[in-house]
């Protein structure tokens, strides 16, 4: 096929000596394969992590791990949920993209017997590939600005970080340059397809540069343009640089569990926790070089935002700092000499930090490469109480809870001190139960959680239901000490009242405690205990929209609800709480900027409760400002933790709280009601 004359086609490497060519071969192998082999010797390192252990009922197969990898690279979804930087990487993504398939369309022309870059197939991929170099240099651009422009504590101001950007774009105008450089030298017509190149070459030739000076500026533009390809893909596992090829993996192995779910402690003779880079599991290595440090986890994270001193990507980074480091010398004999040696984790991530998080999980939710960094946490605090560092406080709740069965340390005679008055079906020793009512610690002994096991009793016995509850014989499921990392404490506390639950041959298990529903929905089943469990929220509406509850009236007022994190974010539940709030009469409905589940934390979890981190602000003063600030007069919650922060953090408001009321569910129906 020809255009006036012109073969449309071009002679790749024309102007470029046979020596240079060479030459560039030869840099290419050899930067690539540095890079290979320092990518092979990173991975062989990540994998001096153990193993999965009972983990691997959630890990993902290789098909569904590459299903999930070209998924995310395609489509971009979690990073899109950052709007700017979302489009800006997915022009970038698919313009490099475009670009690279170009490349190797020209080398199969010109170093291999397949011919076929020339006619219409020519015209139509040059207009391709330019296009695709203009969407990479885009999403660069956007990029940069967003650096330069916002100076902001979540953009991470390390040189190491722009620099990759800054080279990228140095690829990418340096190839239009040295496209327009030999589109100048003879301007065939049929090079317009080349859109961004004949544009660059007419400005090229009208600032005098054709003929022979077009050839010198050539080589010389593919000179600099080839020295920036090697260095790129030499850079490759350094730094910044390595998230391009753990990112995508990082999101294909990442667990398959609701992000609830613990994943349980090492099982065999090795000590729970992490000590050393050598405790952790290898996908955890392998997460810390995927972290592209863009900050969306500090952003998320409650106990970043009240000022305390955790920053989640800090404690990635620090990570990546131990992975980086030599192996620890040997310690003295004893009980733990049985750890393989890695790097110590102390020196890289403080406990200041590990005992700030709330395990709330935004920082695992936020993450666009699914960096599971709560779980790390928890590992390491498992490591921290191994080896005897545990805070005061945290001590205080673990032998109250060894001793007592409740976190609170209170004696088992005081669990039903709440429902004086009550009519209760307390259970007999042994006696069969079809539907429990499980009160839970919170429920029992804090006030504001009593006040919501007061309301469930009458609303279960207003609508006839037949249930039980345990009385002084319920314990704690073990929530608090699982995520405050004391794991035996843990198991000893699920093995009770997973004994206490058989002897019963409970059937449904009803609970107003997320955190207690998630357990007994979510970790349970790997102890062996399978419960149909159901909370207090899911229960209410499902009553609602049967027409048990008809709630006949209602003061109109203006409602925010609050979601707890371990119902919208750990289980995905964020529908049957608004459904109870859309039945009551006249009430209207505001929503807070962080709601669902992108809520925000009350501040409680994760045994917060009872630790105090100091920090500039209280993480229930933040979150109880913001539902004031929508001007609602109600604020719901349906977790009684949730409840205890909320009316704790509305003393912190401009007016005392005063005009603020902080309400479960289950006492706004019992107000419709009129129970």
């Amino acid at each position: 096929m020809t255009i006036g004359g012109e073969s449309i086609t071009r002679v790749i490497l024309d102007n470029v000596p046979r020596p240079l060519e060479l030459a560039f071969y030869a840099a290419a192998f050899v930067s690539c394969g540095l890079a290979a082999l320092l990518l092979a010797r990173r991975m062989l390192l990540h994998r001096r992590g153990r193993g999965d252990g009972r983990d691997q009922a959630t890990s993902r197969r290789p098909l569904q791990a590459l299903g999930a990898f070209l998924r995310y690279v395609t489509f971009h979804e979690q990073l899109l949920r950052d709007r700017y930087a979302g489009i800006a990487h997915l022009l970038m993504f698919h313009g490099f993209f475009i670009l690279f398939v170009g490349t190797c369309l020209v080398f199969l022309e010109h170093d291999t017997p397949l011919h076929f870059f020339y006619g219409r197939f020519y015209l139509i991929a040059s207009l391709i590939i330019d296009l695709g170099g203009v969407a990479f240099l885009a999403g660069l651009i956007m990029f940069i600005s967003r650096r330069l422009r916002r100076r902001t504590v979540r953009i991470l101001d390390a040189w190491w970080v722009g620099a990759l950007a800054w080279l990228l774009l140095g690829i990418g105008v340096s190839g239009f340059l040295l496209e327009g450089a030999r589109i100048a030298q003879h301007l065939p017509a049929f090079e317009r397809w080349s859109v961004v190149g004949y544009g660059t070459a007419l400005a090229l030739r009208s600032a005098g540069l054709d003929g022979g000076a077009a050839m010198t500026w050539h080589r010389v533009l593919w000179s600099t343009h080839a020295l920036l390809c090697i260095a790129f893909f030499a850079l490759l596992p350094w730094k910044f640089f390595a998230h391009m090829v753990y990112g995508g993996i990082s999101w294909a192995l990442r667990r398959r569990a609701l992000p609830g779910t613990l994943r349980p402690a090492r099982a065999g003779d090795r000590a729970p926790g992490a000590v050393t880079t050598a405790d952790l599991p290898w996908r955890d290595l392998l997460q810390a070089d995927a972290c592209t440090t863009c900050g969306l986890c500090d952003d998320a994270c409650p106990a970043n935002a009240a000022g305390k001193p955790l920053r989640p990507r800090e404690v990635v980074l620090g990570l990546r700092a131990a992975l980086d480091g030599k192996a620890a010398p040997d310690g003295p004999a004893g009980a733990r000499d049985h750890r393989p040696h890695g790097t110590p984790l102390a020196a890289h991530i403080t406990d200041e930090a590990i005992w700030s998080c709330t395990t709330c999980m935004a920082c695992n939710e936020s993450c666009p490469v699914g960096i599971e960094i709560f779980d790390k946490i928890v590992e390491i605090r498992r490591g921290r109480i191994e080896t005897g560092i545990v805070p005061e406080s945290a001590e205080r709740v673990f032998e109250g809870s060894a001793a007592a069965f409740n976190p609170y340390g209170r004696p088992a005679e005081e669990r039903i001190a709440w429902a004086s008055g009550l009519d209760l079906p307390v259970a007999r020793e042994d006696e069969p139960i079809e539907l429990l009512y499980w009160i839970g610690c919170a429920g029992s002994f804090d006030p504001d959680g009593r006040s919501v096991s007061r309301a469930m009793i009458r609303i279960l016995n207003h609508l006839g239901i037949r249930y039980h509850i345990l009385g002084r014989r319920e314990r704690c499921t073990g929530d608090p000490a699982r995520r405050m990392g004391e794991e035996g404490l843990f198991l000893e506390q699920a093995r009770g009242t997973i004994n206490l639950l058989s002897r019963h041959r409970v059937v449904r298990v009803l609970t107003h405690c997320p955190h207690c529903f998630n357990t007994f929905a979510n970790e349970y089943p790997a102890l062996g205990a399978r419960l149909e469990v159901e909370h207090h929220s899911r229960f209410l509406a499902r009553m609602i929209r049967e027409g048990r509850l008809r709630l006949p009236s209602g003061d109109g007022s203006s409602i925010t609800f609050h979601d707890p994190c371990y119902m919208a974010r750990g289980n995905g539940e964020t529908r049957a709480p608004r459904e109870i709030l859309s039945a009551l009469p006249g009430a209207q409905i505001l929503e807070m900027p962080r709601h669902g589940e992108h809520t925000f934390c009350c501040g409680a979890g994760g045994g917060a409760m009872w630790l105090d981190v100091p920090g500039k602000t209280r993480v229930e003063n933040l979150r109880a400002r913001e539902a004031a600030e929508t001007g609602a007069s109600i604020v719901a919650t349906g977790c009684p933790f949730c409840k205890s922060m909320l009316e704790a953090g509305k003393q912190s408001l401009d007016d005392g709280g005063a005009g603020l009321r902080v309400k479960d569910l289950a006492e706004l129906i019992v107000e419709a009601e009129g129970l």
